[in-house]
C-alpha cells in the first residue's frame, strides 16, 4: 500500500509540474512531440468576459440574435483553454431559419467542438487584415471566432468588436470568410447548401 502511495504521488507531482499557464494572447506556445504537454491557455487580464451576452440585430422583421458565454478552462486535446462559446436564432422576413439557443446550457464533454460559437481569439492591432479598425482606440482588444451554420454545414470567421453606441452597450460584428460545405462520405455528391445566416457588418445590441 505505501509503494503504491510513493507512485500515485510521484505521478501527481510529475503532472502537476508539466502544466504550464500561458497568456490567451500568446500563440508561441509548444509540446514536446509524443510527449504528455499540459498547458492551459487562461485568460490571465479577463479580456473576454467583456463580450458575454445577449446580442440582437433587427432590420424590419429580420432579426439576429446570439448568446455568448465564458468557459473556464475547458479541454481541447491534451490541453485546455478559457474560450467563448454561443448560439444564435436568425430570423429572415419574419421566418425563423433557424434558432441553437436551446444548446447553449448544454455541458458537452468537448465543448470548443459542440457548440455553435466558439474561440478565444484577441484582435490586438487597428490594422489587423481581417478587419481594419482606424475608430479603434490602440489599445482596444476585439475578438476572433468561428461561426458555424448548422443547415449548411458551413463555417465563418466571426470578429466582435465591444463598444458603446448612443448610450447603449453593442458589439459591433463581421461575418465572412465562408467555407466550402464539409464533404459528405456517404453522399459526397451532395449539393452545397448556400450559408444560412448574415454576411457582412453590422451592430448589435445588448439585451
Amino acid at each position: 500500500m505505501k509503494n503504491i502511495y510513493i507512485i500515485v504521488t510521484i505521478l501527481f507531482s510529475i503532472i502537476t509540474k508539466s502544466q504550464t499557464i500561458i497568456d490567451i494572447r500568446d500563440t508561441k506556445y509548444s509540446y514536446l512531440s509524443n510527449t504528455y504537454y499540459d498547458y492551459y491557455k487562461k485568460d490571465l487580464n479577463n479580456l473576454l468576459n467583456p463580450f458575454q451576452g445577449t446580442y440582437i440585430y433587427t432590420s424590419g422583421n429580420t432579426s439576429f440574435k446570439i448568446v455568448l458565454k465564458k468557459m473556464i478552462k475547458q479541454q481541447i486535446g491534451l490541453h485546455f483553454e478559457d474560450i467563448i462559446i454561443g448560439e444564435y436564432q436568425y430570423i429572415e422576413n419574419g421566418i425563423e431559419k433557424i434558432n441553437t439557443l436551446s444548446n447553449i446550457d448544454i455541458i458537452y464533454p468537448d465543448q470548443f467542438f459542440k457548440h455553435n460559437i466558439v474561440g478565444n481569439g484577441i484582435i490586438g492591432n487597428i490594422n489587423n487584415r481581417q478587419w481594419k479598425c482606424p475608430q479603434c482606440n490602440p489599445n482596444e482588444k476585439r475578438l476572433s471566432l468561428i461561426i458555424e451554420d448548422k443547415l449548411s454545414d458551413r463555417i465563418a470567421d466571426l470578429l466582435l468588436r465591444k463598444t458603446i453606441i448612443n448610450g447603449k452597450d453593442v458589439i459591433q460584428i463581421k461575418i465572412q470568410n465562408i467555407s466550402s460545405k464539409t464533404i459528405d462520405t456517404v453522399n459526397p455528391s451532395s449539393p452545397q447548401l448556400p450559408f444560412t445566416l448574415p454576411i457582412g457588418e453590422f451592430t448589435m445590441t445588448k439585451q
